[in-house]
């Protein structure tokens, strides 16, 4: 029988009695091995269905660009900015989640094999929907904003070509741990320690 502190959207604490350990999700060995693949199966899946949307929008399945002052070259600033800052956008929306949720996100980074990452955690225990809604905010609310700049303001919607794929291969992680969770029953409770997930379900 287990008890850890923690604080439910409502606020109150959320009891571990009555719960057992069923399993801790991890991203590593094998695993990270899959999340590579899944990652460039959602980038490539995800560009191909932005890239669709446009043209759809535009009616045009090519691409142009023509400078006649300054404030034309600003999307492809944006874009540039986009793609160098693609991995902080997609951990702030994580830290918003948290905020609303009355945590405080703490941010990290790091290096795997040749990769920087960056990282936002708030150790605590969570019910099972919260943790899904942290999980998978960043790629929710990018995809949604990147469809909907291109519908519209279809120059700044090529930004989206090249960060909703991005964001979507970055979140492979993410959509992972959040289908496991969403297996478990709903009254599912989760610790979060170190950036590691540990599911609890009734026993």
């Amino acid at each position: 029988m287990l008890h850890t502190p923690g604080r439910s959207r409502k606020g109150g604490s959320i009891d571990l009695n009555g719960y057992r350990k069923d399993r801790t999700i991890d991203v590593s060995g094998e695993t990270s091995l899959l999340l590579t693949a899944g990652s460039f199966v959602l980038f490539f899946v995800s560009a191909a269905a932005v890239l669709l949307v446009f043209t759809l929008v535009t009616g045009t399945d090519s691409f142009t660009f023509t400078a006649s002052g300054p404030t034309d070259i600003l999307p492809i600033l944006a874009l540039v900015l986009l793609v160098l800052l693609v991995g902080v956008l997609h951990e702030g929306l994580h830290a918003l989640a948290y905020l609303l949720l009355h945590r405080r996100p703490v941010f990290g980074r790091g290096r795997k094999v040749l990769l920087l990452y960056c990282s936002c955690s708030a150790d605590g225990a969570y019910t099972r929907d919260e943790s899904v809604f942290v999980l998978t905010l960043p790629f929710v609310l990018i995809t949604a904003l990147g469809l909907g700049a291109i519908v519209l303001a279809p120059a700044w919607g090529i930004a989206a070509l090249v960060l909703v794929p991005l964001n979507a291969a970055g979140s492979a992680a993410d959509l992972y741990a959040a289908a496991t969770l969403l297996r478990s029953p709903a009254e599912s409770l989760v610790l979060e320690e170190g950036g590691a997930m540990t599911l609890f379900v009734p026993e």
